[in-house]
Formats: structure tokens, sequence, C-alpha cells
């Protein structure tokens, strides 16, 4: 198979007619709820850790 058989020609990346049909990223909302979920995933992972470090500390006075 030579290299030109290789070519995906319906995932053409350069064509100019196909990326002015798609949307171009994506919208405030979905981004802002992506930033919101980040958020939580870290606010609940500090937490975690703070939980577990409490825990541990009580473990070890005990």
């Amino acid at each position: 198979m030579s290299k030109k058989d290789d070519f995906d020609w319906l995932d053409d990346p350069f064509d100019e007619k196909k990326a002015a049909r798609q949307p171009e990223g994506m919208s405030g909302r979905a981004k802002a709820a992506v930033g919101c979920g980040c958020l939580v995933a870290v606010v609940g992972f500090v937490l975690l850790v703070i939980f577990s470090l409490v825990n541990m500390a009580d473990i070890l006075a005990g």
C-alpha cells in the first residue's frame, strides 16, 4: 500500500469548506460547565486530602 492510499479523504485537514461549516469551538455555557466541574473536582480533592490528614493525625496520636 502506497502513501497515497493512506490519505483519509473523508477527514481532510486542508478542506476549507468543511472547516467553514464546523463550529469554531465550545460555547460559553460549555466552557463554564467545564470550569465549574474542574473547580468542584479540585475542591473535592483538597477536602479529601485534608480529611485523610486529619484522620492520619488522629490515628498516630491515639
